[in-house]
């Protein structure tokens, strides 16, 4: 089924993904503080003081007014805060080990079940399939494709004299010229045959340059994909433990690996992204991803994300005695800017996604 969502719409379609990814992350937190007796205060989609808010029962329920995620308040998550006597037995830090774990590690694990759930109903629904022919899709402006008048439906016949049989001779052909003067012939739309000299364009992929024209190659649609009952369950979880490996891999990797940090990316160029898709099976599958990637990057052992308080737990545990507030407010600090550098990095990688898709990644 298609999706009409195309450039602000599509965004606005990513920011609905993300709230409801956030909403959900944070009721994780929420219930399983509430069934280990805890006292949330306050739940709230956003940061910043409550455009809006309601009291039910001891919860508020909230919406902030900056639009940067969400969180629960859960009485006594700070060592020493002010709350009433009869409160303090509920208090977070007066919990056992295993409490603390339970209600730190719920947002993460509810995205991560969640991802695995849209797997599955992608699997069940169907996945279309797609084949790339030789014949051109879209052409991006001013480039070399641009130049010689290439356009949607025309088929490039030749190149440097050579024959062309398929769309990867074809992209075989053009990266090993890049920046050279190439003849092109191509069969357009009224089956008229056109030669035409430019110089190519290049790009660098994998760290080598190759030639590029500028065009996106055309897509005939195949059947639907669909796995039954049982087997849809299986492929789910197979894609899910996959992301969750490899998302793991990079996260880790990118703290050490120059070309793991290259694949890192923002929340603005996974927005990006976002525009690049017109079915209802990937929108699906990026809610799936985008929900594996906020449960697996909150499990990171730094304050003051979810798994920086899991490590305070276990760090508490094994001293038997609490950290000190100062302790975990310099950790918190540090771990802020590890966090503001890696979003810096994420924000560089960003403009070069943005241009790849601006300028279409084919030959």
């Amino acid at each position: 089924m298609s999706i009409p969502f195309q450039g602000p719409l599509a965004i606005l379609g990513f920011v609905g993904v993300l709230i409801v990814l956030v909403i959900v992350h944070e009721l994780g937190h929420l219930l399983v503080a509430k069934w280990c007796g805890m006292r949330a205060e306050r739940f709230s989609v956003f940061f910043g003081r409550p455009l809006w808010s309601v009291t039910r029962g001891e919860t508020e329920y909230a919406v902030g007014w900056i639009p940067l995620g969400g969180y629960v308040k859960i009485s006594g998550m700070v060592r020493g805060e002010e709350m009433p006597p009869e409160v303090e037995p509920r208090a977070y830090y007066n919990q056992s080990t295993g409490k603390k774990l339970a209600t730190i590690f719920a947002g993460p694990a509810v995205n991560i079940l969640l991802a695995f759930v849209l797997f599955v109903v992608v699997f069940w629904a169907g996945i279309p399939t797609a084949q790339v022919v030789n014949q051109i899709g879209t052409v991006t402006p001013d480039s070399p494709a641009a130049q010689i008048g290439l356009a949607e439906g025309d088929r490039i016949v030749e190149v440097q004299g050579a024959p062309i049989d398929d769309a990867e001779g074809l992209r075989t052909a053009l990266e090993a010229r890049p920046d050279q003067r190439t003849t092109i012939t191509y069969v357009d739309a009224d089956g008229t045959e056109v030669t035409r000299t430019v110089v190519l364009g290049s790009a660098t992929v994998d760290g080598e340059t190759v030639g590029r024209l500028g065009f996106q190659f055309a897509a005939e649609q195949g059947p639907v994909d669909r796995s039954g009952p049982i087997e849809g369950i299986v492929d789910g979880w197979d894609q899910t433990i996959f992301v969750v490996t490899e998302t793991g891999r990079v996260i880790g990797s990118s703290f050490v690996d120059s070309e793991a940090r290259g694949q890192v990316n923002s929340v603005v160029g996974i927005g990006a992204v976002s525009t690049q898709l017109d079915d209802a099976a990937q929108w699906l599958q990026f809610a799936a991803l985008i929900s594996l990637a906020l449960g697996i990057f909150n499990l990171i052992p730094i304050l003051p994300l979810d798994g920086g308080h899991i490590a305070v737990a276990l760090v508490e545990r094994v001293r038997g005695k609490p950290l000190a507030r100062s302790v975990i407010e310099r950790a918190s600090m540090v771990g802020f800017a590890v966090l503001m550098l890696v979003f810096v990095f994420a924000l560089s990688n960003d403009a070069s996604l943005i241009s790849d898709i601006r300028n279409g990644t084919g030959p």
